[in-house]
């Protein structure tokens, strides 16, 4: 597909996404991607996803329940809380999804991972991180530090995925975009990746991250990676999914799948 008919896609995507001015249908358009993006694997040829950042792996279950054994699947969440939580509530095994309990970053062993808690109650969701967040705009929060395994991504799709080409990545990792990329640098050279979503921020929302949403585009464009699709999910975060300009593939169906999802919307 050219470049040119992916710079229409993200342009015109891009005004799509902004839609009303409601944090109902930004959420609304984070809902429409993720079925767009589950949908794409039947043409992108997709052999194995990997979710990193899984919380409770709802896009690997989505991905299980769409292509069954067709697709090896591996959904990876860090909060200690959150994984002992969902592995009781949920029989991933059965479903076929290998949930663990571990985090990605660009070394190997164990890594300092933070919870941003309020007292007496769960984690607050899309804060816990590798990163520390500035607490000044959330007084209520307390901060709990955790000892987990880190992987390199490399290590974990050559452990994993073995001989398999044509990996999907789902990275909602909290500001900490930069230490899992760079963990996927070798598959990112050898071409086995063929679609990314990522959520990625406007503005830096933790002390030391070091990419904001441009720098990630900038990155992905460098790795043969086009952008194809995005959401508008809030103020300071969004989506996009990107596809690897090396795959062929006519995808164009699923941008008006996705544009049909957000009329929907509209109308109703």
């Amino acid at each position: 597909m050219t470049n040119a008919l992916y710079t229409f896609y993200d342009e015109a995507t891009a005004i799509l996404a902004a839609g009303p001015d409601t944090q109902h249908f930004m959420s609304y358009t984070a809902q429409c991607l993720k079925k767009t993006y589950v949908l794409m694997h039947s043409t992108l040829g997709t052999e194995a996803s990997l979710e990193i950042g899984a919380r409770g792996a709802e896009y690997s279950l989505e991905m299980a329940n769409t292509y069954g054994e067709a697709i090896s699947i591996c959904a990876l969440e860090a909060s200690p809380r959150t994984h002992a939580f969902f592995s009781k509530a949920v029989n991933y095994k059965k479903i076929g999804v290998s949930y663990i309990h571990a985090l990605v970053s660009d070394h190997e062993g164990a890594a300092d991972f933070y919870e941003y808690v309020y007292d007496g109650m769960e984690a607050a969701a899309g804060m816990s991180s590798i990163l520390i967040r500035d607490l000044k705009q959330h007084g209520l929060l307390r901060r709990v530090r955790s000892t987990v395994k880190s992987i390199r991504g490399d290590t974990l799709i050559e452990n994993k995925f073995k001989n398999i080409r044509k990996i999907a990545l789902w990275i909602d990792v909290e500001g900490a975009q930069y230490e899992v990329l760079n963990s996927l640098s070798k598959s990112f050279e050898r071409g086995v990746i063929n679609s990314v979503y990522i959520e990625v921020e406007k503005e830096k929302l933790w002390l030391e991250q070091k990419m904001l949403d441009n720098d990630i585009i900038e990155f992905m464009n460098k790795h043969n990676f086009s952008q194809f699709l995005r959401d508008n999910e809030c103020s300071t975060q969004y989506n996009i999914i990107f596809v690897n300009n090396m795959y062929n593939c006519d995808i164009s169906f699923f941008f008006e799948h996705y544009r049909m999802l957000l009329h929907k919307a509209h109308t109703q």
